[in-house]
């Protein structure tokens, strides 16, 4: 007799407990058609563990923004597996040709490259942008500064 409701009330709980959540990350770049959408992305523990999505070869450009979403079926699958595993939704937005920064990758990691004449608010968005370019690809960024 326990068992007939045991499944109700799991199911119950799992709903009460999972919810939508939502992450935006912009680079300040201007954004160009190419997306990258991985619906599957595995995280792990809680999302300790993140999810790896490289882009470093659909994005020559650098990302103009990222943005990981966890839905319900992803918040299901956490509730599920006990938060060992959290799957969730990751969508990139290439950074168009042009931007304020050029940015390749090299063996090494990633490079950008920022005037020297250039404002706080653009040294700014070039560091935010290698940070976030250095976690996605997981390599080093450098940023170079050029003489006028």
């Amino acid at each position: 007799m326990r068992m007939k409701y045991l499944l109700p009330v799991l199911l119950a709980v799992s709903l009460l407990v999972t919810g939508c959540y939502q992450a935006r990350m912009t680079t300040g770049k201007d954004p160009s058609d190419t997306v990258v959408e991985k619906k599957w992305a595995s995280s792990f523990i809680y999302g300790l563990v993140p999810a790896r999505v490289d882009v470093s070869n659909e994005c020559p450009n650098g990302i103009a923004s990222a943005e990981r979403k966890f839905s319900f079926p992803n918040m299901l699958v956490n509730t599920l597996t006990l938060g060992i595993y959290l799957p969730q939704s990751v969508t990139v937005t290439c950074a168009a040709e042009g931007s304020m920064s050029a940015v390749r990758s090299s063996p090494a990691g990633i490079e950008f490259t920022l005037s020297a004449d250039a404002t706080p608010s653009e040294i700014q968005r070039v560091l935010d942008t290698a940070a976030l370019q250095s976690a996605l690809a997981e390599k080093p960024a450098e940023v170079r500064l050029t003489q006028k």
